[in-house]
């Protein structure tokens, strides 16, 4: 008789794709990006001008003599010297201060990698954390010198320490968050308390407990004590409280244009995390919490957040074959591309009318970087290229910041720093008085850094500075030049 064949046994099911974070490919995609924001990041931190408001305002006071009020502002003081001894032509007095920002930036994706993903997994933190570099708003306070870094670090490491404190109930983390609360309460006291206070009852409602939220609550005296001690930061900060306590809408602008990168993650994202919240999940109502409360406080954990929530969509379109949101991130990057290049449009014609030759053939070259990755982005997409879809999405805001960085930022700082150029202008360093405005804010330290003594009562000043449009003919000064705020150019003069 014949043998009887043995039945095949069926193929195996193929697995599900590998996780972002175990592939070499992505650990070498990882490092191409971390070098290009570690590049943005430093570069020309020794030449910009304070940029008028915050940064201003936060030098200033650091080189006055109410510098003892801050910590952050005594500081500022101590590395003013290192910065001077490198060049007395150029910028770099501010130089360390503002890598103490930079450090900050770092150390904020450091820490929230580390704690992160322990709740999230380490796949959607990494891709969560690329996409923030990736942004155009979040990583530029990385290169002033104010206290937002700072809070950005504080706030986030206590955001997830605190609900690493109720997932992970056998480990102890009121060190590292009492850490955290303490630096942040030292950028931002005001704010901190009420983010503190709001994150901890808001981690006690979604994961439960018990006398570990009493302990953390204890920790806010921290905060506390810094604010009775040295007051809110006030206008020295961009975005905490004190500065623009309204400006919500401001804010919320800003961070949302600030992820045009990753505009259809960014989209899927918040529709996911309000999907998930509605169904009770803990991990969408522990980000949607995040989310209200440091839109409430005007914090740039805000931002953060969001860049986690894209990064999380990131992961889940090529792994869950059921995707729901796969028409939300189609439709927000093809979107994206059309703005991108009515964008581009717009900038090449405006560096043609300020900056003509050279300056346009820069801004030519960062337009057209971000515009073709962005259209890799989308052949990614509808092609089911994930090298082609993440990759392109990424380095379209990581190189197009960095070129402008490099290419594009010199033609502006040509015009910029007009305050050191009126200081040198003044021949006989009298009392002067600035208003309290923001395009006038540059020449705060500008005119201490040239020994121009500044005085708060307008009647007790030889000099009043003044500004006006360029073109307006009706207006003049004793000691006149023209410069440029950020975009507008005007006409500064100092006059009785």
């Amino acid at each position: 008789m014949p043998k009887k064949k043995k039945p095949r046994k069926p193929a195996p099911t193929p697995e599900p794709t590998a996780v972002a974070g175990n592939s070499s490919r992505f650990q070498f995609f990882l490092w191409i990006c971390s070098f290009f924001f570690f590049a943005a990041l430093f570069i020309r931190l020794d030449v910009i001008t304070p940029w008028p408001g915050a940064e201003s305002l936060a030098l200033d006071h650091a080189l006055s003599n109410l510098r003892g009020d801050s910590p952050l502002s005594f500081l500022y003081y101590q590395l003013f010297g290192w910065g001077q001894s490198i060049d007395e032509s150029t910028q770099a007095i501010w130089l360390f201060p503002r890598i103490i920002s930079a450090v900050c930036t770092l150390l904020t994706g450091f820490f929230a990698y580390r704690y992160g993903s322990r709740l999230f997994g380490k796949s959607g933190m990494a891709l969560g954390l690329l996409c923030a570099g990736a942004s155009i708003f979040l990583p530029f306070f990385g290169k002033v010198a104010t206290s937002d870094a700072l809070g950005l670090l504080g706030q986030s490491g206590f955001l997830f320490t605190t609900f690493l404190a109720g997932a992970d109930r056998e480990r102890n983390y009121l060190l590292s968050a009492g850490i955290f609360l303490f630096l942040a309460g030292l950028a931002a006291p005001i704010s901190t308390i009420v983010f503190g206070l709001a994150t901890i009852f808001a981690a006690r409602t979604i994961l439960g407990g018990g006398k570990q939220w009493l302990n953390l609550v204890y920790l806010l005296a921290l905060p506390l004590a810094v604010l009775l001690l040295q007051g809110n930061q006030g206008e020295r900060s961009y975005w905490f409280w004190g500065s623009q306590p309204l400006a919500y809408l401001k804010f919320l602008g800003y961070s949302l244009v600030g992820f045009l990168p990753v505009a259809g993650w960014m989209l899927a994202g918040l529709r996911d995390v309000l999907y998930k919240a509605r169904r009770g999940e803990q991990a969408g109502q522990l980000f949607a919490a995040s989310l209200v409360i440091a839109f409430v406080t005007q914090s740039l954990v805000f931002p953060l957040i969001i860049a986690l929530l894209a990064g999380k969509q990131m992961q889940l379109y090529f792994e869950v074959k059921q995707y729901p949101w796969r028409d939300w991130v189609r439709g927000g990057a093809v979107v994206h591309v059309v703005l991108a290049f009515l964008g581009a449009f717009v900038v090449l014609l405006f560096s043609g009318i300020s900056f003509p030759g050279e300056g346009f053939r820069a801004a030519l070259g960062m337009g057209a970087a971000y515009w073709i990755f962005s259209l890799f982005g989308v052949i990614g997409l509808y092609g089911e290229k994930r090298d082609f879809a993440i990759g392109g999405t990424l380095l379209s805001g990581l190189l197009g910041v960095l070129f402008f960085w490099v290419q594009v930022y010199p033609y502006f700082e040509a015009e910029r720093n007009w305050a050191d150029r009126l200081a040198n202008k003044m021949e006989v360093k009298l009392p002067t008085y600035v208003p309290d405005t923001e395009a006038t804010s540059v020449a705060r330290p500008a005119f201490r850094r040239a020994g121009i003594p500044l005085v708060t009562d307008s009647t007790a000043a030889d000099f009043h500075l003044r500004s006006w449009e360029a073109g307006d003919s009706t207006r003049q000064a004793d000691l006149e030049i023209e410069g440029r705020v950020i975009l507008r150019r005007k006409v500064f003069g100092l006059g009785r």
